[in-house]
């Protein structure tokens, strides 16, 4: 337990939950999830209906890593956690965001160096199923999901470094697959 964040909580609370998840206790997760998943599945779900669950699921992995965050000194590990689901939400929408607009100059490039119009979409998911399952994973993590290098390489257990070279190598197959995709086109 962090004294600085987690302070002196009451047992079965919300603080004294999150100080076990921080010390490592993944049944005191489940705990957690069982007063809060329901709540934060409808919130969810009302704020965008695409793949509460997988929101609710990100929220929960968050808290895995940050719960010595929490203060326990709040009565409730609600708002924290509504906080953290409209973060994912952001991120998620960003990310589509930046996702929709590499799809859109891909359009754009494709129709202008072709007559007929090209569906871009299965161009680039031909192009990921072309990249290694480990190249594609760093991929979707940082471009579509909007995971930073670091959160990516502690996710996969990996270093650094490895995220940032599948991440370079699978962009440039991806360019490399395009490229030959629009001559051969």
């Amino acid at each position: 337990m962090k004294p600085n964040a987690l302070g002196a909580a009451q047992p079965g609370s919300d603080g004294a939950i999150l100080a076990r998840v921080a010390e490592g206790d993944v049944a005191a997760l489940g705990e957690l999830y069982d007063r809060y998943a329901e709540s934060l599945l409808r919130f969810v779900g009302r704020v965008d209906a695409r793949d509460p669950e997988d929101v609710v699921q990100t929220v929960f992995l968050r808290v895995l890593r940050i719960a010595g965050r929490f203060h326990a000194d709040a009565a409730s590990a609600r708002p924290w956690l509504f906080a953290i689901a409209t973060h994912v939400l952001q991120e998620r929408s960003r990310a589509l965001r930046r996702w929709a607009a590499t799809l859109m100059r891909l359009a754009s490039e494709a129709e202008q160096s072709q007559s007929s119009r090209v569906d871009v979409r299965s161009d680039v998911a031909r192009g990921l199923a072309q990249l290694t399952l480990a190249k594609r994973s760093v991929l979707i993590l940082a471009e579509v999901e909007g995971f930073r290098c670091k959160e990516i390489a502690a996710m996969l257990a990996i270093p650094v470094g490895t995220v940032w070279t599948r991440l370079h190598h699978a962009r440039r197959e991806l360019r490399h697959f395009h490229d030959r995709t629009e001559t051969f086109g």
